[in-house]
């Protein structure tokens, strides 16, 4: 049995389908054009950023989790990542999706002007005035080694049936109409740490397509994982989505990580719809 059929209790690389029906593999998915890297794209530096200083910080966490007997790297493609598992117990995922369900509303996401929302769950911040926020966000700092000061609010999601969030990335995009109000909160975004609080009936997967893999939720799960290469640039193999949930409700915490110490703006808030 592989490392990621005892994790997950299913394969990892494909998304979660109801027994008996096969697993369902991973789509292809076609190489990037070479204009794709070029340096007035996404895949560019975001103003301020130290690409040298990121690569540090990503390379020092994965040399942290490596050598830390709670934490399994996942093999994929291009792509630093890791699962926790029991990192939150059962416990604690019911206190959370409580919280979560107090204070959800529709999603919102930085996106160009125009450009359809690619986000339809639901979502809220949970704040470390509640001691079980404040000890998770101390858990996820002290795994990845990284200051809580330099992390945003935990976000809790939830997603029901027939929500998902498209393929998207973490990190931010440099030359878009918000790049240079991000980056003036606290720089580029390195690690992602989300919690799984339970599993739908059916969906619900972490996919990232470039990478080759697809994690079913499993409750209490923490995955991780660097949105940047190991030059501290923008990562395509980062790029993953929520794939929708077929039957059942999905909810997830996520906190991400910044280059520099983090702070909030009522200009970046204005900016997502």
């Amino acid at each position: 049995m592989s490392l990621l059929n005892k994790l997950f209790g299913r394969s990892a690389t494909a998304a979660p389908a109801p027994e008996p029906a096969p697993v369902r593999p991973v789509p292809p998915v076609a190489p990037l054009p070479p204009s794709a890297h070029a340096p007035t794209d996404r895949y560019a530096s975001l103003p301020g950023s130290d690409p040298a200083l990121l690569a540090s910080i990503g390379a020092t966490v994965a040399a942290r989790l490596d050598a830390d007997a709670r934490a399994h790297r996942i093999k994929a493609n291009g792509l630093d990542i890791f699962a926790v598992p029991a990192f939150v117990s059962p416990a604690e995922c019911a206190e959370l999706i409580a919280l979560i369900d107090a204070d959800v509303k529709p999603s919102t996401s930085l996106r160009a002007d125009g450009k359809p929302s690619r986000r339809t769950s639901e979502t809220c911040h949970l704040l470390a005035a509640v001691p079980l926020v404040a000890e998770v966000e101390r858990r996820m700092s002290e795994l990845l080694g990284l200051p809580l000061s330099h992390s945003e609010t935990v976000q809790g999601q939830r997603y029901s049936p027939g929500q998902q969030f498209k393929v998207h990335n973490d990190y931010f995009a440099a030359g878009q109409p918000y790049s240079e109000t991000v980056a003036s909160e606290g720089g580029q975004r390195s690690w992602t740490a989300m919690v799984y609080l339970d599993a739908p009936a059916s969906g619900g997967a972490t996919r990232f397509p470039h990478a080759g893999i697809a994690i079913p939720p499993k409750p209490g799960v923490l995955l991780t994982w660097n949105n940047l290469d190991r030059g501290g640039m923008p990562n395509r193999f980062s790029h993953h989505e929520g794939m929708m949930v077929e039957a059942g409700i999905k909810h997830v915490l996520t906190k991400w990580f910044r280059e520099r110490e983090w702070h909030s703006s009522a200009a970046s808030n204005a900016l997502r719809r």
